[in-house]
């Protein structure tokens, strides 16, 4: 990071970086609780427009939840391979559903950990709302992420040691954040963005999108932790919506479909303090996030009642346990009979039983035969999830 790439307000906060001699860090301005932004059009009003569908629709959805199971592991799979991971959306459902990574990528407990961390803080802000959004969240977060995994650090805490985003060393790096002994104080301001709630001498009320584009860049930017920075920032996300009563919706598709304008968005705040040019980007984003998430929606629904009709269809006693696998297969699309023996509360053989008449009827697949804890999996359901971004 060299001086020249600052712009002038933001090489005034350039301080020596800890431990390297002539290297310099920047301590971020305070969390911004308004923005001058120019050459928007209608990307907010769309966005928020998006949003407010979303959480229309989602209440006439029958099962909403199972929906977002499933995308919760998309966007988990989708965050992590921003930061290279290998592991795709058959790979992480293999895993829950086995419980072994064996012929799996090494990298799927990765990808796993996101879930947890995902699932954890989704619990948290529906149980407390906004308030839920603290530092302490962030650091649990950090902590399920990081869990089994190797971490130069301490799962869960801020960083004790400078670090630097780009470039093989801090000398040649595309922005060095804060020093470590200034990170709780941004963490604690970043924070009140987090908790907002309008004042009453605000001249305006920032819209939950601005918040999210906000928060996600200087998050970025304070790069709090020696790794996982990009993922925690990423969760924050769908939480911040969450704690507000929308839907989640999951941008990292979007991201890393757009990854190097994405890092160069975040570079322009970071470096030149070019908000405006992040804010349409992340609008944007937002949009098509919701487009992609009502179009999934739509379609493991109608994939959901063609199964219904076809088990119906077989004329079955209505106690057949048949009648359950539906909805399970929805939401989990991998399966072992252990597994949905555990899921449906019913006998092993019972679950051996309907799985193996669900594969005759087509609807479920055995990608390897006479495995020992042989996995079935609904490719419709995979499929649609492995879809890119828009198509």
């Amino acid at each position: 990071m060299q001086r020249t790439d600052l712009c002038p307000a933001r090489r005034k906060l350039l301080v020596p970086a800890v431990g390297y001699s002539g290297a310099f860090a920047l301590i971020p301005p305070p969390t911004p609780r308004g923005l001058e932004l120019k050459g928007l059009r209608d990307e907010l009003p769309r966005a928020r427009a998006a949003l407010d569908l979303l959480k229309d629709l989602s209440s006439r959805f029958p099962n909403p939840d199972l929906i977002t199971r499933t995308a919760d592991r998309r966007e988990a799979v989708r965050s992590s391979q921003i930061e290279g991971t290998n592991s795709g959306v058959n790979d992480l459902l293999t895993y829950e559903a086995t419980g072994s990574d064996e012929g799996l990528p090494p990298d799927v407990l990765v990808t796993l950990n996101y879930v947890r961390a995902l699932e954890y803080g989704l619990q948290k802000v529906r149980q407390s709302g906004v308030p839920a959004l603290t530092c302490n969240l962030i650091k649990e977060l950090h902590a399920h992420l990081m869990d089994g995994v190797d971490y130069n650090g301490t799962p869960g805490e801020f960083r004790k040691r400078q670090n630097w985003i780009g470039g093989g060393n801090i000398y040649n790096a595309r922005f060095v954040p804060p020093p470590p002994g200034n990170v709780q104080a941004c963490m604690d301001n970043l924070e009140l963005l987090l908790r907002y709630s309008a004042a009453e001498e605000d001249q305006m009320v920032l819209s939950v999108v601005i918040r999210m584009a906000i928060a996600h860049a200087q998050f970025e930017t304070i790069h709090p932790f020696i790794d996982g920075n990009g993922r925690v920032g990423r969760i924050l996300l769908p939480l911040m919506l969450a704690a507000e009563g929308y839907p989640p919706v999951y941008l990292a598709g979007y991201l890393k479909d757009n990854q190097r304008e994405y890092y160069d968005a975040l570079a322009g705040v970071q470096l030149r303090e070019k908000w405006s040019e992040w804010v349409k980007f992340f609008a944007i984003g937002v949009e098509a996030a919701v487009q992609e998430s009502i179009k999934t929606t739509i379609e493991l629904e109608n994939i959901l009642k063609k199964w219904t009709g076809l088990v119906a269809g077989l004329g079955l006693r209505s106690h057949s346990v048949l009648y359950k696998f539906p909805e399970l297969m929805i939401g989990t699309p991998v399966l072992t009979a252990h597994h949905a023996k555990d899921a449906l509360g019913i006998s092993f053989p019972a679950a051996s039983a309907a799985l193996a008449a669900l594969e005759k009827m087509g609807i479920l697949v055995q990608p390897v035969k006479h495995q020992r804890n042989r996995t079935f999996v609904a490719k419709e359901v995979i499929d649609v999830l492995n879809r890119p971004t828009g198509g």
